[in-house]
């Protein structure tokens, strides 16, 4: 009985709605650009999810970190490790990370096509060093499961929108358990640790020395520590490039700009590159690589 509560809190907390919005993401982009070592940080949408969230008041939930194609892995013993708990192609693009109630799995790029989703990579990291975090990562496949720490599954029902700010990360980062660790980013913190290569390092400013940064090795690591990392670069691949359409007016939005939930126009209209021109009515084509902004009888 008590194994069958601890596996029902864990299926209710790591169930993702059926309807999901907009990932807000290129995921396409997002599949050419990353590389091995690189950790995407996603928005999950899971009650667990919505708890970190909470918690560090910031929309990043979850982190995974990109160990590649299995047939791009020169190790054959490390290719075997992964054959044992992925059997797909070998292809497939992959990602390591620690779930709720699993423990360290490999999982498909594809799975976070629909997610919110943000690239951090490690800075002056050496084809070596990333070498080592893989081999690390790899070797833990199939640990961390905890399945019987059902106390530490408490601090998923708290109310921690009521809690003071301040006191949010320090009382969730108290006793975390195993189930607490696998819901975060603890287990790509020790990955990275394993070459001394910390997260979130410490900073202290001395008059005689200057500044100095040391290894930290923390409690828990929350996703958020990640995307403030001075250790690691920011890559956003938004599903829309405002790039080409820097000349013109897109900003302030007028009009119907803001969603209220009924059928209305669009503020801005985004119009595909692929398609051809279309005609107009004096007979000539109008481009439709740019973006037109709707204009109201309001504007000036």
């Amino acid at each position: 009985m008590f194994k069958r509560l601890n596996l029902g809190i864990l299926d209710w907390l790591t169930r993702i709605p059926e309807t999901k919005d907009h990932g807000l993401s290129d995921f396409e982009r997002v599949r050419q650009e990353i590389q091995p070592c690189d950790v995407l940080l996603v928005a999950g949408t899971s009650k667990a999810d919505r708890v970190i969230q909470a918690v560090s008041q910031c929309a990043w939930s979850h982190a995974a970190m990109f160990i590649g194609r299995p047939i791009d892995i020169v190790d054959n013993d490390l290719r075997t490790i992964i054959s044992h708990f992925f059997t797909g192609p070998p292809e497939t693009p992959l990602l390591i990370e620690s779930r709720l109630g699993e423990g360290i799995v490999v999982t498909p790029l594809d799975q976070y096509e629909h997610d919110h989703l943000r690239l951090c990579r490690p800075k002056s990291l050496h084809d070596k060093d990333k070498a080592q975090v893989i081999l690390f990562a790899i070797n833990r496949l199939g640990s961390y499961r905890g399945e019987g720490y059902l106390l530490d599954l408490v601090r998923f029902f708290f109310a921690w929108s009521l809690w003071p700010a301040p006191w949010r990360v320090r009382a969730f980062r108290r006793w975390a358990g195993r189930h607490t660790k696998n819901s975060t980013a603890a287990f790509i913190a020790d990955c990275f640790g394993f070459i001394h290569f910390p997260i979130y390092p410490l900073v202290k400013i001395s008059d005689a020395q200057g500044v100095k940064l040391l290894r930290r090795h923390p409690v828990l690591c929350l996703p958020y520590e990640i995307d403030q990392s001075p250790n690691f670069e920011i890559i956003k691949y938004p599903f829309i490039d405002f790039k080409p359409h820097e000349d013109q007016r897109l900003i302030p939005w007028k009009g119907s700009g803001v969603y209220s939930g009924v059928e209305q126009d669009p503020a801005l209209v985004f119009k595909s590159s692929q398609a051809p021109g279309v005609p107009t009515e004096d007979g000539s084509e109008r481009d439709r690589d740019k973006v037109t902004p709707i204009a109201r009888p309001q504007d000036p």
